[in-house]
């Protein structure tokens, strides 16, 4: 199951999936957001691709989406597992996936 924050993340920085807007299924863009970033960040690019015939995909990692004081309480191997199983999971719904990390 995709990672669950327990604390409040403003809507703008909630992951996201954007499907293509021509129904095409076969490419998706599963993007991931830097440190002490979230997927809000990304959502431009999203439509655009979306506008283009991609699914476009952005989870929330761990600690990330509100205050920095979450972080202290994560590991970069909770983030790679995150991101692991955000790629598992969009894997059941595209055929072909691009991957796009995006720091600041």
């Amino acid at each position: 199951m995709p990672f669950q924050p327990t604390y409040d993340v403003p809507a703008e920085r909630r992951p996201y999936l954007i499907p293509s807007t021509n129904g095409n299924k076969t490419i998706g863009c599963l993007v991931l957001h830097g440190f002490m970033g979230s997927p809000g960040s990304s959502r431009p690019l999203a439509h655009f691709l979306a506008e283009r015939g991609i699914t476009t995909h952005a989870p929330l990692l761990p600690g990330h989406g509100h205050w920095p004081d979450k972080l202290y309480k994560v590991s970069h191997r909770q983030w790679l597992a995150a991101a692991e199983e955000a790629l598992a999971d969009f894997s059941q719904q595209v055929d072909e996936i691009v991957l796009v990390g995006h720091s600041m």
